[in-house]
């Protein structure tokens, strides 16, 4: 009898045991899940419950998440039209929102209220990547539509700079040497052009900027003087780089390209490239016109897709060569 007593007392006594351990054991954990909350779905777990959001979002579209450690999860902001991801072109971003289009000025203003032209965004006459296989030839002519196009951005870079111009007849066309909109021109602002060179008007807008944004200011600092003339070797010309039939199409047929010789000042100085060149002393800061030579050239890499100084070779020992060939695919700063 006294042993089926123990034996009964034994069995309470570790049945009552477990269940204080197990409440014990998940005491604890329990308190620290109830903290721990994230959102999976539609649906918002803490603890052992599940509730629904309290606001609920019609044009949100959740996906499951995977949470294999019980981590917070909290979903990022959606962008607001404006953002970055909005002004992406094409396709959706992070939330599925389509991404929209915004178009870029062509024209800009400053604090001041003048206007100009942002010059990477003005259209070419012809594709830089097809326009360099081609060959010396005036046997090709241009469409009606291509001269519309170059006569209105030739009306649009007239009107927003002081570039004094003569409008001339198209040259050639569009499968050969040739400008469909050509420019003769005789003066960037107060800097006058001898003799009066031939381009396109994308070259013309990148010599006027190159020249009265940058060159002027140089001109006054290093030399204290400003520029009243520029004289120039070679503007529109149809021929190859190096003059012969075997290489390739120049940027001069194109009217996109400009040989600058020398410079002179108001106060009666001339700066030539041939003479005044050197880039020891512009180094070392010796002499005032070698300076100013290696800082305007320096100024002309920024404005063209190539800028040649004499250091490129010996065939432009006396004159700068600039042009916007290649189509902004890489530069050229010799």
């Amino acid at each position: 009898m006294s042993m089926r007593l123990t034996l009964i007392f034994a069995l309470l006594f570790a049945f009552s045991g477990s269940v204080v351990a197990e409440n014990v054991r998940d005491d604890a954990p329990n308190i620290k899940r109830s903290k721990l909350k994230y959102r999976l779905g539609n649906t918002q777990i803490g603890g052992n419950q599940s509730m629904k959001r309290d606001v609920p979002d019609p044009d949100r579209v959740d996906e499951p998440v995977a949470n294999p450690l019980n981590f917070a999860y909290v979903p990022l902001p959606r962008y607001k039209p404006g953002t970055p991801a909005h002004r992406k072109y094409g396709g959706k971003n992070d939330n599925g929102y389509p991404r929209t289009r915004v178009p870029e000025s062509l024209i800009k203003a400053n604090k001041r209220g003048e206007v100009s032209i942002v010059l990477n965004r003005l259209q070419r006459e012809r594709d830089e990547k097809t326009a360099r296989e081609l060959r010396p030839t005036l046997k090709t002519t241009w469409s009606s539509a291509e001269i519309t196009k170059a006569v209105k951005r030739c009306d649009l870079v007239l009107a927003t700079t002081n570039i004094d111009a003569k409008r001339l007849d198209p040259i050639g066309g569009s499968g050969g040497c040739g400008i469909a909109a050509p420019l003769l021109v005789s003066s960037f602002g107060a800097v006058k052009v001898n003799p009066p060179a031939k381009l396109n008007c994308n070259l013309a807008l990148a010599t006027y900027k190159w020249l009265i944004e940058k060159g002027q200011p140089l001109a006054r600092k290093k030399l204290k003087s400003p520029i009243v003339s520029m004289r120039q070797y070679s503007s529109y010309t149809c021929r190859s780089r190096r003059g012969s039939g075997t290489s390739r199409i120049s940027e001069h047929s194109f009217g996109n390209a400009l040989d600058v010789a020398s410079f002179k000042l108001a106060n009666g100085q001339t700066v030539s490239v041939l003479k005044d060149w050197s880039t020891t002393s512009a180094l070392f800061g010796i002499g005032g016109k070698a300076t100013f030579l290696f800082d305007i050239h320096k100024a002309a890499c920024e404005s063209f897709s190539t800028a040649l100084s004499p250091r490129y070779n010996k065939a432009h020992a006396n004159h700068f060569h600039v042009d916007m060939g290649r189509g902004g695919r890489y530069k050229i700063c010799e």
